[in-house]
């Protein structure tokens, strides 16, 4: 089995000698930009029942490359059970087809356990690959579900508990395509309109950072936890590399695939960076912007994708470099100087040779064009309920220990509490306050959402200077300190009951700060059971509310041969109100004035049995 590092013990000088080797002590490794990038392999959308297996293999991060990482290193990838020797670091690109019924089997042959989750999708809670849906070694996972996402570039990757950070480290992760519906005409047009040849003028460009120590003389990937510099820079597997385009309009899709360092992208025709060159930002994580917007460099925290266009008509013979402006990334980001001790500075990270024109002419002769509206965006006016989570750093005893550890609310994870309960078809406006010194990006499983402010230190931003932010959907976002970020939502399916095995996850996607316990789970409730930990024999019955929607009092009909109680609960799953009722029949005056406005939750229950309503306050 390929070695994973949590804790390198050096057993002689010689072996230090051997990491110092494959390293420039204090400094960046020096570039020679030889080896081709790998273009991922393809799994069309038309192969719905495709089968991907998580395996340990071999890989050479600088095949032609002069320095010692030009060697096998052991490694994991996914690889495509069809085509299992395309690729050995990754996985392949997989496309999805708007409402195509996907019955996909994810086999785990690594020793121990792990997960697959699809990074991005709306998807239901059993299918969505976190926590929760372990895969043993050995065994299979299969599951069916709708493709209900359009137009997006998603990702998947392993999120087993404890485990996330260092599986990506070995290697494991991919790229998702979500297709252009051509039943949609806005996005039918769009697609018309866009590069769409994978591997020719629609490039996916996965982003990360890798650390490598020797262990018996072999170079391995330390997936530790913590490294702060010594590290290489690599794009979709290799060191340096250097892809070849058209001199047409390419589309790149861009993701922040690493583990804990953002990245502030832009284009240079030199490389050091000195003659920037602007491209226009089409897409955020969950689909299309607005409109485009020229951009000369982006922020991309962990987890985060974008679609750039880049217009190379009539250049051909140039070349540019995909660059990482370290030097303009805001205090607090982990990935700038300070945060990795000096080692992170302005670098080029792939090298792009302009060739010959191969395609069609594009039908876009000026920016900014107009894209996508998306009509399923909630509005202000849909908003049911509100809630916050902060962002904390609190001292915490693990294992008799003392650690000062990152978290949410307070809290860190646990596998078996649901922090949350959110109504099935409410729209919310969650807030996100970031009370510490570093910059969090937030993850949220099952939803896209649209940021619909930013206070920082109590001031708002304004939108227009963070089109990456407010432009198009997300599920990924960065939150710097001092930020109070706001973003609207509708939770619209997949409701079941109250029990943590329902629940999907938010989280820190800094991986480290995840797996120490930077993440929360909630279950979206569809009203009918508040759980399953029924008492045994418990009978349900009916019950009559009105009037619903209220401004006050609300009535109950019925009848309770017995003393019975009404618990109230609000849309967070608080109890915020306990009512004892004496035997009645007919109709009972419920006091529920003076409570928040929203959805509040009733759960009656009396000899005859219990019942569960939902209503709504004005």
């Amino acid at each position: 089995m390929p070695a994973i590092y949590r804790k390198p013990l050096y057993s002689s000088m010689a072996t230090l000698l051997g990491i110092a080797f494959l390293f420039t002590s204090g400094s960046l490794y020096a570039q020679e930009f030889v080896n081709p990038l790998i273009v991922p392999p393809l799994i069309e959308a038309d192969n719905t029942d495709y089968h991907i297996i998580a395996r340990e293999t071999f890989h050479n991060f600088n095949p032609l490359g002069s320095d010692s990482l030009n060697t096998e290193v052991p490694a994991f990838a996914f690889v495509d059970a069809d085509n299992p020797t395309a690729n050995t670091i990754l996985g392949p690109t997989i496309s999805w087809d708007y409402l195509s019924e996907l019955t996909p089997t994810v086999t785990n042959d690594l020793n121990e356990r792990t997960t697959c989750h699809w990074h991005g999708a709306h998807v239901p809670q059993y299918a969505d690959g976190g926590p929760h849906q372990i895969i043993e070694a050995g065994e299979d996972w299969n599951i069916s579900f709708p493709v209900l996402d359009k137009s997006a570039t998603m990702w998947y990757h392993p999120h087993a508990m404890g485990l996330t950070y260092e599986h990506v480290q070995m290697g494991l992760s991919g790229m998702l395509y979500v297709e252009d519906p051509t039943d949609d005409p806005v996005l039918s047009f769009i697609h018309d309109i866009l590069p769409n040849e994978y591997g020719v003028d629609d490039i996916p460009l996965i982003v990360q950072t890798k650390k490598f120590m020797r262990d018996s003389g072999q170079i391995v990937i330390q997936a530790e936890k913590g490294f702060k510099d010594h590290y290489y820079y690599m794009v979709n597997g290799h060191v340096d590399p250097v892809l070849q385009v058209p001199a047409d309009m390419v589309r790149l899709r861009v993701l922040n695939g690493d583990g804990k360092f953002s990245f502030n992208f832009g284009l240079s025709s030199d490389p050091q960076g000195q003659q920037p060159n602007d491209y226009q930002l089409i897409a955020t994580d969950a689909g299309y912007t607005t409109r485009s917007f020229t951009m000369e460099t982006l922020l991309m925290a962990p987890g985060e994708r974008t679609e750039w266009l880049v217009d190379l008509r009539g250049r051909e013979g140039d070349v540019l470099y995909l660059y990482n402006y370290v030097s303009n990334i805001p205090d607090g980001v982990i990935g700038n100087s300070s945060t990795t001790g000096g080692y992170a500075q302005n670098r080029p990270l792939l090298k792009i040779e302009i060739g010959p024109s191969t395609q069609p002419p594009s039908p876009i002769i000026a920016f900014p064009i107009n894209l996508y509206n998306d009509p399923d965006r909630p509005t202000l006016d849909q908003v049911s309920n509100t809630r916050t989570k902060e962002f904390r750093q609190d001292t915490f005893i693990m294992d008799g220990d003392t650690m000062n550890l990152f978290n949410i609310d307070s809290t860190l994870m646990n596998m078996m509490v649901v922090n949350d309960v959110v109504m099935l078809d409410s729209t919310e406006i969650w807030t996100i306050n970031n009370t510490t010194g570093i910059a969090h990006p937030w993850h949220i499983h099952d939803i896209h959402f649209w940021v619909t402010e930013i206070l920082e230190n109590g001031a708002p931003l304004s939108p227009s200077a963070y089109p990456e932010i407010f432009g198009g959907p997300k599920d990924n976002v960065l939150v710097r300190p001092g930020w109070e970020l706001s973003y609207i939502a509708t939770f619209d399916d997949y409701g079941t009951d109250i029990q943590f095995n329902n629940s999907y996850m938010y989280h820190c996607h800094i991986l480290p700060h995840e797996d120490r316990g930077m993440m929360g789970q909630f279950v979206v409730w569809d009203g009918e059971n508040p759980s399953s930990n029924e008492e045994p024999g418990e009978i349900s019955r009916d019950m009559t509310l009105y009037p619903n929607p209220t401004s006050g009092d609300v009535y109950l009909e019925g009848a309770s041969t017995e003393t019975s109680t009404i618990q109230v609960f609000n849309a967070n799953g608080s109890l915020i109100r306990l009512l004892q009722l004496p035997p009645f029949e007919g109709v009972m005056q419920l006091e529920l004035s003076g409570l928040q406005k929203g959805i509040l939750i009733l759960d009656w229950r009396s000899a005859e049995g219990r019942a569960v309503k939902r209503v709504v306050t004005q």
